[in-house]
Formats: C-alpha cells, sequence, structure tokens
C-alpha cells in the first residue's frame, strides 16, 4: 500500500489521503468556527460584557494568531483532494502553493506556540512587564520570518523546483534538506522543547515544588511543604482545583508533541535516508494526527477557556484568602478575564501563611495558553 514518484496511486493510498482531508476540514471548520464567533463577539456583542472577545492581553493576540496560522496548515492538507482526485501528484502551481502553505501553517503554528511559552514563562518567573503591542510585534517579527525565508528561498532557487512533488503531497522537495530541517523542523523540534520545559516547570511551582518570588527560584524541602499545607487556609477543595489546573497544563505540551512528534519521525525516516522503508499506514497516520492541530487547539482552548465560547459570569461566596479579595462575595472570572496587571499583582504578592504557593500560582494560571 505505498507509492513511487510518477506511479498512480492505489486504493489504499487514495483511502489513506482521504483520512488526513478529513482531519484538514475538521480543524478548518473548528477554527473558522471560532474565528468567526471572535469576530462577531468584537463588533455585536456590548463593551464590557462577559462574552465579548477582548484582545486587552498578549494571550488573545497570540491565540488568534495561532488560530489563523492553524487555518493556513488546515487548507495545505484540504489541497491534498486534488492528488485523490487524480491518483497522482503532478508539479505545477498548485503544487507549488500547497507547499507554501504546508510551510507557512507550520512553521507559524510552531513559532506562535514558542511565542505562548516564552511570555508565560516571563511574566509567571521572570516578572515580565510589557504592554500588549509587544505581542504585535513578535507576531508581525512571525510573519516577515516567514515571508523572508519563502521569499529568499524562491529568490536563490529561482528556475528549480524547490517546492515540489514529496511522494503524496508537494512540499520542499529531497533535493534540499538542509532546509526542510533549517527552514522548518528545526523550529518544531525547539518550539516542542521549550513547551514541554515551560510547562512541565510551571506544573511544578503549582504543585509547590518550587517557590519564584521576585525573581528569585529555589526548590522546596519536604519539611517546607508540610509546613505549608499545616500553615495554609486553602480549603481542600482549592488544593484539588490547583492540582486539576496543573494536569491540564500538560495537555498543551503534550497535545503539541503528539502531533508533531510522528510526522517528524516518519518525514526525517524518509529524507535521511533514501531506501529505507516507512509503510503508508505510519505516513498517513502521522498527517492525519498533524492536521487535526487546529482541532484539537479548539478543544483544548474551549475546555479551559470558557470565555471563547458565550457564557456568563456566576455570582459566588468566597470566603477563603484571595488575592482578589478576603471573605467577600464576588463574580467568578472565567480563565480570560485576568488582565497582565492582575498577573503582575499576584506575583508581586508574598508568600505567607494565609497564601500558599498554590493560591498564588493558581491565580497566575488563569492567563496561561
Amino acid at each position: 500500500m505505498s507509492s513511487t514518484p510518477g506511479t498512480p496511486f492505489d486504493f489504499g493510498t487514495r483511502l489513506g489521503l482521504v483520512f488526513i482531508i478529513e482531519a484538514a476540514f475538521l480543524s478548518a471548520l473548528a477554527v473558522t468556527w471560532v474565528l468567526l464567533y471572535i469576530g462577531y463577539s468584537a463588533v455585536k456583542i456590548k463593551r464590557g460584557a462577559s462574552r465579548k472577545w477582548s484582545t486587552q492581553t498578549h494571550i488573545h493576540w497570540f491565540f488568534l494568531n495561532l488560530m489563523i496560522f492553524d487555518l493556513i496548515q488546515a487548507a495545505g492538507g484540504l489541497m491534498d483532494i486534488k492528488w485523490v482526485a487524480q491518483a497522482t501528484v503532478t508539479e505545477g502551481r498548485y503544487c507549488t502553493a500547497q507547499g507554501v502553505l504546508k510551510q507557512t501553517g507550520d512553521v507559524g503554528v510552531a513559532l506562535t506556540c514558542l511565542a505562548i511559552a516564552v511570555h508565560t514563562c516571563g511574566v509567571l518567573v521572570f516578572q515580565w512587564k510589557s504592554p500588549p503591542i509587544t505581542a504585535l510585534l513578535v507576531i508581525g517579527f512571525i510573519w516577515i520570518f516567514i515571508a523572508l525565508i519563502i521569499g529568499i528561498t524562491f529568490a536563490t532557487h529561482k528556475g528549480q523546483v524547490y517546492y515540489g512533488v514529496t511522494q503524496y503531497w508537494c512540499w520542499i522537495t529531497a533535493r534540499y534538506p538542509s532546509q526542510r530541517i533549517a527552514l522548518e523542523y528545526l523550529w518544531l523540534w525547539i518550539t516542542a522543547f521549550v513547551d514541554l520545559v515551560v510547562y512541565a516547570s510551571l506544573a511544578l511551582i503549582l504543585k509547590g515544588f518550587i517557590i519564584v518570588n521576585r525573581g528569585s527560584i529555589r526548590f522546596t524541602t519536604s519539611e517546607d511543604r508540610v509546613q505549608r499545607q499545616f500553615t495554609s487556609s486553602q480549603s481542600t477543595s482549592r488544593r484539588q482545583d490547583s492540582n486539576s489546573v496543573a494536569m491540564r497544563l500538560l495537555f498543551y505540551p503534550a497535545v503539541y508533541i503528539i502531533t508533531v512528534l510522528p510526522i517528524a519521525v516518519v518525514r526525517w525516516t524518509t529524507f535521511s535516508n533514501a531506501n529505507a522503508y516507512v509503510p503508508f499506514a505510519a505516513t498517513a497516520f502521522a498527517d492525519a494526527l498533524f492536521a487535526s492541530s487546529g482541532l484539537l487547539n479548539v478543544i483544548l482552548f474551549a475546555l479551559t477557556r470558557p470565555k471563547v465560547l458565550p457564557s456568563r459570569e456566576v455570582m459566588v461566596l468566597d470566603t477563603s484568602a484571595s488575592p482578589f479579595g478576603h471573605g467577600q462575595t464576588r463574580a467568578k472570572r472565567s480563565l480570560t478575564d485576568y488582565s497582565n496587571d492582575d498577573i503582575r499583582d499576584a506575583v508581586e504578592t508574598p508568600i505567607s501563611a494565609s497564601f500558599s504557593p498554590r493560591d498564588k500560582y493558581n491565580s497566575l494560571i488563569m492567563q496561561l495558553p
């Protein structure tokens, strides 16, 4: 169930490509729905309403940029429809367009996820203070970088087949292995590594194994944790909440790594050794999973960020120690309601008997991607 360049696809190969197309379609559908809702929210919903989409923080801008790149990535996968219909891949403008879309989407998603991880680490650990316009500058850099790597490669390989047939679809051809690594895979691998390190570290902070206070970082001892649990006014319910949030954090690097690792391994095996045999079933599975990136990002965001979806604030009585008030009735905020000022205030709140690391980082976590 494989195919060599120039030979017609058999039924199994075409069926595998259909699965990839379906995954890309679901991603495109989910991302389009979110983008339409964001547009509707920004234009139609009254200012200050709990359901209104806002771009008041870096995370809002980064998420919007991530959705756009997810849509571009899905569009590249949807273009496989032509190869299924004609049972082969042919070079030409359509093929070149698919290669450009695939590279743009893949690198754009990776760099945006990298920006989210670095920003999150900077705010929570190093107490960075920057206006939301910084996010726009970072996003602008990402787009300029991608435009340059595509524009320069076109200029330097003029008259050559740079984007062409790569057996089952179009991408950077096997003649340019260095460009494949430096201009795409390197960024996917860096992002996966940084995501894993950042979010695993934050999970340890949430669980009280690491303390960060005004830029100083130290590991806690078992005695520290016992004393903190003994003196903390945090309820069992809130402790369970913090643990739940910490575990939920790990879904993000896990999902990114799960979607990136299989396709990276398959493609690396293929272009690093021309004689290596990779079953098409493995290729189809890896690419279908990779094409599901947009869908998985939307599902995760919908589950962990209620404000993306229409919701109403619920008034609850909070009598526990909190950076937002003591023993008072307040509106229960959704996960995107917290501004950078809230984050900075929480970061600068000293750790005391009445405000444990879990309390501190439970409030900070509201802004995490």
